[in-house]
């Protein structure tokens, strides 16, 4: 087995990194639901408010396809429905009841139900509100039951800033993530391809029939799929499906099917300078930050972001943490400019090239905060983003594109392959502080609804 090395990218070197101790959060008082987050989806309410609802009930399902829903990771009573915009589904509260119930599926017996069928996988998955953990290429929205992808890919090396400790969150749900390996491959019919680092040596991710592993060494963005996908399974047209999964989320597939029970709780890494404790927590999906938070101290002034500091959403204490995301980032707000400060040697300052005295210890962990040191520039192209982006990809021209609205040019630039968090570290070394991560989704949204 070959080993795929990444010499493009750059790992921050941030303080606050989380320790590899695992803590246990209170259960909620309330679990907020927002249907924003589900990319492709047109939520219907299933629910009122004052109605109660168990683990694994249904609260919302998608108008285009009813069969798609989104259960409850808690029961309770429902206690907010917060509307936007035209009409727009923002989020569902649920206070928490002291002793919950769980709505009961069926399960699945290793062994006796080997032969399940792709119809029954499914229907499981899609019944119990599971199914939204499942994610397309092109455009990262919820994989479509009805079209088999040509590949599934399973990212299991987090290259993030403050990304959790894979072996952490698997740790004593070994059967559940091989059983959900296998179950993927069923659904699918399809290679799995799991991707972990060079040095993982772990029989968890080894000897799972129908799933291939891949090896990646080098920096980030070498954890994200995007690049597994670029060097494994190239996406060449808007109709060429890939699928992908967290981890985590295919441990909860498993357990599923292993228990008849909807999994609820992840593990999640809480770091940054600005957070007192830096640690693993295992959550509740649906958790406010403020819960997640609640036995830590945060250094006020501070930002709160649901994700890692490159590709996360900044959020208020009272959000909950996002469906998707692994990582609650705690960092130093700051907004002030300082005088003259490109003047000055840069000892203690960030840099990606020879630009500063501080670019001699490389090694050294630095302080960042939320200032942009500075305005918006013209685009200039100083070679910058190209050198952190291990795609075979023009990113300036293509950014060019995008902003011209040439759907053509996009398409043979490779937009198709593109995804905002694979471009989040162009953001961070771009000079020229462009936010190309928000210039890839525009691109996105605009050839899915145009192209």
């Amino acid at each position: 087995m070959s080993i795929v090395r990444i010499r493009k990218g750059h790992n921050l070197r941030l303080e606050g990194v989380p320790a590899k101790k695992v803590y246990r959060a209170d259960g909620p008082g309330v679990v907020v639901l927002s249907p924003q987050e589900y990319k492709g989806v047109k939520p219907r309410l299933a629910v009122s408010e004052g109605d109660r609802v168990e683990i694994g009930s249904p609260v919302w399902f998608d108008k285009r396809r009813p069969e798609l829903l989104c259960t409850s990771p808690a029961a309770g009573t429902v206690t907010s429905i917060v509307w936007g915009e035209r009409r727009a589904l923002q989020s569902i509260s649920i206070d928490v009841d002291s002793r919950e119930q769980y709505r009961s599926f069926s399960s699945w017996k290793p062994g006796i139900d080997a032969s399940r069928s792709t119809e029954m996988i499914s229907s499981l998955l899609l019944e119990s509100g599971l199914w939204p953990v499942i994610r397309q290429r092109p455009f990262s929205r919820i994989a479509d039951p009805d079209v088999l992808p040509k590949a599934v890919f399973v990212p299991a090396m987090p290259t993030v800033p403050f990304a959790p400790d894979i072996h952490l969150q698997l740790e004593g749900r070994e059967e559940e993530f091989r059983t959900g390996l296998m179950l993927l491959s069923r659904l699918t019919r399809r290679p799995v391809h799991l991707v972990i680092s060079a040095d993982n040596r772990s029989r968890v991710f080894s000897g799972v029939d129908g799933v291939e592993l891949h090896r990646f060494s080098g920096p980030h963005p070498a954890g994200n799929v995007g690049i597994h996908i670029h060097h494994i399974a190239p996406i060449r047209h808007r109709d060429d499906v890939v699928w992908y999964v967290l981890p985590q989320d295919v441990a909860r597939i498993g357990g599923l099917f292993l228990s008849g029970r909807l999994p609820v709780e992840k593990i999640i890494a809480v770091g940054g300078e600005a957070v007192e404790h830096r640690h693993h927590v295992a959550v509740r999906y649906g958790m406010r930050l403020s819960d997640i938070l609640a036995k830590n101290t945060v250094h006020e002034p501070a930002r709160l972001i649901s994700g890692d500091v490159l590709s996360g959403t900044k959020r208020s204490a009272d959000e909950a943490l996002g469906f998707y995301d692994e990582t609650v980032s705690v960092i130093p707000e700051h907004h002030g400019r300082e005088f003259l400060g490109w003047l000055r040697p840069g000892r203690d300052r960030y840099t990606l090239t020879p630009l500063f005295l501080s670019s001699i210890v490389r090694s050294r962990r630095r302080r960042l905060d939320t200032a942009m040191n500075g305005s918006r520039r013209v685009m200039i192209p100083f070679g910058n983003i190209e050198s952190v982006l291990p795609m075979d990809i023009l990113p300036t021209w293509l950014i060019k594109m995008i902003i011209a609205r040439d759907i053509d040019e996009m398409e043979k630039l490779g937009i198709y392959e593109c995804d905002p968090e694979d471009f989040a570290l162009c953001s961070f070394a771009d000079a020229s502080k462009m936010e190309i991560s928000d210039i890839i989704r525009e691109g996105l949204e605009y050839v899915e609804k145009n192209g």
